[in-house]
């Protein structure tokens, strides 16, 4: 009887924590760019962890799915979506941490 090629659960719990972390993050910059009086930045940050959320569910019943089945049905679209709005919101942080100095 051959061996699974992975756990069926560590990665897919992994990969959900890390999502959470960032979900985190958002808020803590949301909190901070209301602090700084930037309500643009505050709804995009809030706005992009909700979304996280939202998928979340999905995602990782799909990331256990994709183990199980050792296939790869992954949403690219949503991956590069999540990388581009999480570049963006790094790119605007920096922005405005360069200007305070």
């Amino acid at each position: 009887m051959p061996q699974p090629l992975t756990d069926p659960g560590l990665q897919a719990e992994r990969t959900e924590l890390a999502w959470r972390r960032t979900q985190i993050a958002l808020v803590v910059i949301a909190c901070l760019a209301l602090r700084g009086q930037s309500p643009v930045l505050m709804g995009l940050a809030l706005l992009t962890a909700g979304l996280l959320w939202i998928s979340q569910g999905g995602r990782y019943r799909l990331s256990l799915a994709m183990l199980r089945n050792e296939s790869g049905d992954s949403r690219p679209l949503q991956i590069l979506g999540t990388s581009v709005a999480l570049v963006v919101m790094a790119l605007i942080g920096m922005a405005k941490a360069l200007a305070t100095l």
